[in-house]
């Protein structure tokens, strides 16, 4: 199973001035200033967004005909220009990292152990470049159709919440009933068949390699004493795992924006993360925490 580097905690605070994540502009910069060993915040200077976007199987699952969501290829090569334009514009550099194909987890285990293990190095290894680099604040989130579902599926398990609850119990946006309802079949047969797994044992059967990557990448950064901005159900569910793994991490850690998932609330509930924005965003995850970066940039620079 993945080792992990032990995360510092934060530069010690008198209570009055201590982060309490809720979106204020004092708190960020206070948040800042404890990552920057600081005593007051500095600007930030080196921003990147880093998107792990992998395939997941179960995308192309039907159900009398009906799949998870109205989303095709062509949603996710214009959601590809839409965070790179918001990357642009936020002062933010974006980079894509591929990773590999997960498998449909309602019916086969979602990678081996050896493609868990992968992913886990890739992500650390993309965070070490990144502070070698110089980078004072990364965001980081899942791409890819399904990443929702795995996420759902992933902490109804390991929070032993049922599927209804765990996906919301009314659809919304552009997603039917229908498409609600295989996305509840999906992950109800999904946390069957990892009823009985703990652990690394859960992510390897009804995760993703793009979910295992996240994980690594968190935990590697906050390691290396680097804040990080997460976004998206996926995002948030490896911040937990991260956070299990490697106790501390959530205190590194800012929440980009709300989302329509329940799991993402769910993971940040347990992260004590309170969302800086309210978008309520349904797909193309980071775009809240881009949006959210004016809003940390302007912090930092007050101090």
């Amino acid at each position: 199973m993945p080792d992990f580097t032990a995360v510092p905690q934060l530069r010690s605070m008198p209570p009055q001035q201590a982060p309490q994540h809720t979106g204020s502009l004092a708190e960020i910069a206070a948040w800042l200033a404890a990552a920057q060993d600081s005593e007051k915040a500095q600007p930030l200077t080196h921003v990147r967004a880093i998107i792990f976007a992998g395939a997941h199987g179960i995308a192309e699952r039907t159900i009398d005909g009906v799949g998870i969501g109205p989303w095709s290829s062509a949603d996710e090569e214009s959601w590809r220009e839409d965070l790179t334009t918001a990357a642009h514009r936020a002062e933010a550099s974006v980079e894509f990292i591929e990773c590999a194909e997960a498998a449909a987890i309602d019916s086969a285990p979602a990678m081996s152990a050896e493609e868990l293990e992968r992913h886990v190095e890739l992500g650390k290894k993309s965070a070490d470049r990144e502070v070698d680099s110089g980078s004072d604040l990364l965001l980081t989130s899942d791409f890819g159709i399904g990443g929702e579902t795995v996420a759902a599926a992933v902490m109804g398990r390991i929070t032993r919440t049922e599927p209804v609850a765990i996906l919301g119990t009314r659809t919304s946006g552009s997603v039917t009933d229908q498409m609600w309802k295989t996305r509840v079949t999906i992950v109800r047969d999904a946390m069957f068949r990892a009823r009985n797994l703990e652990g690394w044992e859960v992510v390897q059967t009804i995760g993703s390699p793009s979910l295992a990557a996240l994980v690594g990448f968190i935990a590697q950064a906050t390691a290396r004493r680097t804040p990080v901005l997460i976004d998206g159900p996926l995002a948030a569910t490896a911040a937990v795992l991260a956070e299990r793994s490697a106790p501390g991490v959530k205190g590194w850690l800012g929440a980009g924006s709300t989302s329509l998932e329940p799991a993402q609330a769910l993971a940040f509930k347990e992260l004590s993360l309170s969302p800086l924005l309210d978008l309520k965003l349904s797909a193309g995850y980071p775009l809240g925490a881009l949006a959210a970066l004016p809003l940390v940039q302007l912090a930092a620079e007050l101090g």
